[in-house]
């Protein structure tokens, strides 16, 4: 008989089968979309690590939500994306340099509002795969 999976850890495996899915089976614009929903879930991490008085020193959360940006920002075409392309670098930019001020000062409402910044990109990136 085998011994049972803590539930966390069975549910962490389950979602991580489910986002590898949905990756294999995503066209280039989801796969943005997918990275979106990957930062923002980062963020809301880091927002409920706060409220629970946790420190963000060395926060996995922090850097998964950075190298998502690095990411995004790594995967714009400048040539076919012009205005588009450069103005998400900065906000891209923006936010990395925000999340890191907000960390080091563990600051949630600086967190809060990259978070709405990022919910409004997304949002955005989402009514371009309906046009």
């Amino acid at each position: 008989m085998q011994p049972k999976a803590h539930p966390a850890i069975a549910a962490q495996h389950y979602r991580m089968l489910e986002l590898k899915s949905r990756v294999e089976s995503a066209g280039p614009h989801a796969l943005v979309g997918l990275l979106y929903e990957e930062l923002i879930r980062s963020l809301d991490l880091t927002l409920a690590s706060l409220r629970k008085a946790q420190s963000l020193s060395g926060s996995a959360h922090i850097s998964k939500a950075l190298s998502i940006l690095i990411a995004l920002e790594g995967s714009l075409d400048f040539e076919k994306g012009g205005n588009l392309a450069s103005t998400l670098s900065h906000i891209y930019r923006a936010c990395r340099v925000a999340i890191n001020e907000a960390a080091k000062a563990e600051d949630m409402q600086k967190l809060s509002e990259v978070r709405q910044a990022i919910s409004t990109v997304a949002y955005a990136w989402q009514g371009l795969s309906d046009a």
